[in-house]
C-alpha cells in the first residue's frame, strides 16, 4: 500500500513552498517606512534619483551621498515605475524577489553537489530563521540582495575549479563582485579576496592566482566599477578621495580600529552565543559538530569513519568559506545580524549534510535538538489563542477565526512532526512558514499606528506648503539620517527634493526645530513630530531684506 500523502517528504516541502510565498508577500507594504533601519535612507536615495532625473548622483535632500555605490538605489529606482507609485511595497519588492532567488539559487547549487534534500533543507533553513523570517524579509534593505550575489559568487569559485574552467571561475565570480561594490562598496572585494586566497591555498593551488584568467578577471571588476566612476567624476566636480575615504570609513568603522582591543574581545566572546538566537532554530545545529572526527577520521579509514566535514570536499568548502570570512565579522565589535546572511547557507549546508547524512536519528545530539523543538513547537501552537486576549491584537478585526486557523494549522504540523520523526527537519520548515502567516495577521498589524504617525504629519506639512518653496532650515533634517522618513513622505507629496539651507528666502518656507531657531524670529504654521517624536515646526521667517531668493542647486 502507498503510504498516505502526509507522510511523504515531497508533501512537507511544497507545503512549505506554498506558505512561504503569502508569508512573504500579503503584507509585505502593510507597514510605513521602518524608522529604525535605513530602510527610508535607501527609499529617499532612490526616490531623489527620480526627482532630480539624476541616477549617476547618489543625494540625501539635494546633498551628495556617497556611504553606497547606486545599483539597489536603481532597483529600487525600477520598482517605483514599475508600479507607478512610492508605495512600501514597491520599495521592498525587489527584496523579497532576491530572497526567493536567493533560496532558488542555493538549492540548484547545493543540489548538483549532495542532492535534492539536502540542498532543500539548506535553501529553506536560510528563508526561514528567525532574523530574515520575522525580520529582514520586511524591510527594503540592500543585504539580502548582496548577499544572495555575494554567496553564489562564493560556490562558483567551487563549481568552476571542479570542472577546471579557470575563465569562467574569474570572469564570474568578478562580474558577481562588481555588481556587489556597486551595492554596499569594499565588502564585496574583501569577501572575493579572501574566498580565493583560502580556497586556492587549501586546495595547493596558489599559482591560480597569478593566471592570466585571473587577471581578466580583475580587469572586468575595474571596467564594471570604473566606467560608473568615471561617468560620476565627469558629472560631478568631486576630488576622487573624497569617496575613497568615505567607502573606507563605511568599511572600517565597526572593527577593532575604532572600538579597540577590549571592545572587540568582549564581541568576540559573546557574538557566536548571539548567532544562536538571531538564526535560531537552525543555528542550534551546531550541537551536531560537537564530536570527534570533524576533519580528521576516528579510528581505521573507512566510509563510516571518514571525517565528518573533511570528508565530503563540497562541505569542506563550505566550512572553510565560511570561517575564513567570517573572522571579520567575529572580530568586529559593531555587527548587525543582516551583515552574515551571505555566509548563513555556508554554515546551514553543513548542518543538512551532517543531520541527513552522518547523523543517526537515534543519536542523542539529534533526537535532543528535535525535541527541544518539538516542546516549542506545542507551546507556540497553544500560544496562538494569546491575541484573542491581549489588548492591541483583540481588536483585530476577525481574530477569533485567524486564531482558530492558526491553532489547527500549527496542531496538524506539530502532530505530524512528532509522529514523522524521520521527516522532523522539513516540518519544521513548514511550521516555521505557517508561522510567519499568522504574525502577518496578528503581529504586525498593531505596530502600524507607531509608523503611521510619521507618515501622515509629514504628508500634512507638505500639503499645507504646496505652492510656496519649501525648505529644511540648518540641521533640523538629513544631519544624521534619522529624519530620513519625513524627508522621503514630503518629497513623495509635494514630488521634488526637500533641500536643507541655512539662508532665509523671502516667501519660502522652513522645516525647523527649537535648536536652530533659538533667537530666530518666525512665524509658525504648524508643528508636528521628526524622528522619534522630536518637535518640529512648520515656520516661515518674519521679512529679511537682506535675503536673496536664490536657492541651493
Amino acid at each position: 500500500m502507498k503510504s498516505p500523502v502526509f507522510q511523504r517528504p515531497v508533501f512537507w516541502q511544497v507545503l512549505s513552498v506554498v506558505l512561504l510565498i503569502p508569508a512573504l508577500f500579503s503584507y509585505l507594504g502593510y507597514l510605513p517606512l521602518d524608522t529604525g533601519t535605513d530602510e527610508p535612507r535607501r527609499a529617499l536615495v532612490a526616490l531623489e534619483m527620480i526627482l532630480s532625473g539624476d541616477y549617476l548622483t547618489p543625494t540625501l535632500n539635494g546633498e551628495l551621498y556617497f556611504n553606497k555605490p547606486p545599483l539597489y538605489n536603481w532597483l529600487i529606482a525600477a520598482s517605483f515605475h514599475l508600479f507607478g507609485n512610492y508605495s512600501s511595497f514597491a520599495l521592498r519588492f525587489p527584496m523579497a524577489v532576491s530572497l526567493l532567488l536567493y533560496g532558488l539559487t542555493i538549492y540548484l547549487l547545493v543540489k548538483q553537489h549532495l542532492g535534492p534534500r539536502t540542498a532543500f533543507a539548506a535553501a529553506l533553513m536560510l528563508v526561514t530563521n528567525t532574523r530574515i523570517l520575522l525580520y529582514d524579509s520586511m524591510l527594503g534593505l540592500i543585504d539580502i540582495t548582496f548577499s544572495w550575489l555575494t554567496y553564489t559568487a562564493f560556490i562558483l569559485v567551487y563549481h568552476f575549479d571542479r570542472k577546471r574552467n579557470y575563465w569562467a571561475l574569474f570572469l564570474s565570480t568578478y562580474l558577481l563582485t562588481a555588481l556587489g561594490f556597486m551595492m554596499k562598496g569594499l565588502p564585496s572585494l574583501v569577501f572575493q579576496g579572501l574566498t580565493m586566497l583560502a580556497y586556492f591555498l587549501y586546495t595547493k593551488q596558489f599559482r591560480r592566482l597569478f593566471s592570466p584568467a585571473h587577471f581578466v578577471g580583475i580587469g572586468l571588476f575595474l571596467l564594471i566599477v570604473g566606467s560608473y566612476y568615471v561617468a560620476y567624476f565627469d558629472r560631478n566636480n568631486i576630488a576622487p578621495e573624497r569617496i575613497v575615504a568615505v567607502l573606507f570609513d563605511e568599511s572600517a568603522k565597526r572593527t577593532v580600529v575604532k572600538f579597540g582591543i577590549w571592545e572587540t574581545l568582549r564581541h568576540m566572546l559573546t557574538f557566536p552565543f548571539e548567532m544562536l538566537y538571531h538564526y535560531a532554530p537552525w543555528m542550534f545545529l551546531v550541537i551536531l559538530l560537537f564530536r570527534k572526527g570533524i576533519f580528521r577520521p576516528v579510528g581505521k579509514p573507512s566510509e563510516e569513519n571518514r571525517p565528518l566535514i573533511a570528508g565530503q570536499p563540497f562541505v569542506l568548502f563550505n566550512a572553510v568559506v565560511f570561517l575564513v570570512n567570517f573572522v571579520i565579522y567575529w572580530s568586529s565589535p559593531q555587527v548587525y545580524a543582516r551583515y552574515l546572511l551571505m555566509l548563513l547557507p555556508l554554515l546551514f549546508t553543513v548542518f543538512a549534510y551532517v543531520y541527513y547524512e552522518r547523523t543517526d536519528p537515534a543519536d542523542w545530539r539529534r533526537r535532543g535538538w528535535e525535541w527541544f523543538l518539538g516542546g516549542m513547537l506545542v507551546v507556540v501552537t497553544l500560544g496562538a489563542w494569546v491575541p484573542v486576549f491581549h489588548p492591541e491584537t483583540q481588536v483585530i478585526p476577525g481574530v477569533w477565526w485567524k486564531c482558530g486557523l492558526m491553532f489547527a494549522g500549527l496542531g496538524f504540523i506539530t502532530y505530524h512532526y512528532i509522529r514523522q520523526p524521520q521527516h522532523r527537519l522539513i516540518i519544521l520548515i513548514a511550521f516555521l512558514t505557517m508561522f510567519r502567516n499568522g504574525f502577518n495577521w496578528l503581529v504586525i498589524p498593531p505596530r502600524l499606528a507607531h509608523r503611521q504617525e510619521y507618515k501622515e504629519s509629514s504628508e500634512r506639512i507638505a500639503r499645507q506648503s504646496l505652492g510656496k518653496p519649501l525648505l529644511g532650515y540648518k540641521e533640523t533634517i538629513g544631519s544624521d539620517g534619522q529624519t530620513d522618513v519625513n524627508s522621503f513622505h514630503i518629497e513623495v507629496v509635494r514630488n521634488e527634493v526637500l533641500r536643507k539651507t541655512a539662508r532665509k528666502i523671502p516667501g519660502a518656507l522652513y522645516i525647523a526645530d527649537s535648536v536652530t531657531l533659538a533667537g530666530e524670529r518666525y512665524q509658525t504654521l504648524s508643528e508636528f513630530n521628526l524622528f522619534d517624536r522630536h518637535p518640529a515646526k512648520l515656520i516661515q521667517f518674519e521679512t529679511d531684506t537682506t535675503a536673496r531668493n536664490v536657492f541651493p542647486k
